[in-house]
């Protein structure tokens, strides 16, 4: 298996910490199934498009029909989608795992906390306390050291980003 031990871990961990903000902020929150309004079709890093390929080939086949459809129909709504539902929502990558919480990332330049949040779910002027924010930054590290390792075993760029739309084509790139 492609996605190994540590990357589940990583998501273990990242999920734990998603439930206590989500926990924190369940009376704002308007993200339910069926809203796919931040679904867009980001882009992965090698090691997370290898986890998204093995999900998408474990899909029967009338739902990478509709995931290949998808690719057409609509170029700024991620081709996972399937009746606004994420069709590998068990295997989705730690960007679509954290979409419309408070997420904050350490600033060391400005030695500030740079806060982004969801529009949907709080106003503009809506005002965090750091523990009610899901800090990212642990996370991405660990996320970038596990990449890092497993491009290095393929002689891949670990810097290279991969489009969810490369991988949800009928002939997904080998990464």
């Amino acid at each position: 298996m492609t996605c190994i031990r540590e990357y589940h871990q990583l998501i273990a961990a990242l999920d734990a910490e998603i439930g206590r903000v989500a926990q924190l902020h369940a009376a704002t929150l308007s993200c339910r199934p069926g809203c796919a309004s931040c679904c867009r079709p980001f882009s992965v890093l090698p090691f997370e498009a290898a986890c998204v390929r093995e999900a998408i080939a474990s899909l029967d086949d009338a739902s990478r029909e509709r995931i290949g459809r998808n690719l057409s129909e609509n170029p700024d709504r991620c081709p996972l989608l399937i009746d606004d539902l994420c069709s590998i929502y068990a295997a989705r990558p730690v960007i679509c795992r954290t979409q419309g919480l408070p997420l904050a990332y350490v600033d060391e330049e400005r030695e500030a906390i740079e806060v982004s949040a969801c529009g949907l779910n709080f106003p503009a002027d809506y005002g965090f306390a750091p523990e009610n924010l899901l800090f990212l930054d642990p996370f991405n590290v660990r996320l970038a050291e596990l990449n890092n390792a497993w491009c290095r075993k393929r002689n891949l760029d670990p810097a290279t980003r991969i489009p969810l739309r490369e991988l949800a084509g009928p002939t997904p790139p080998g990464v």
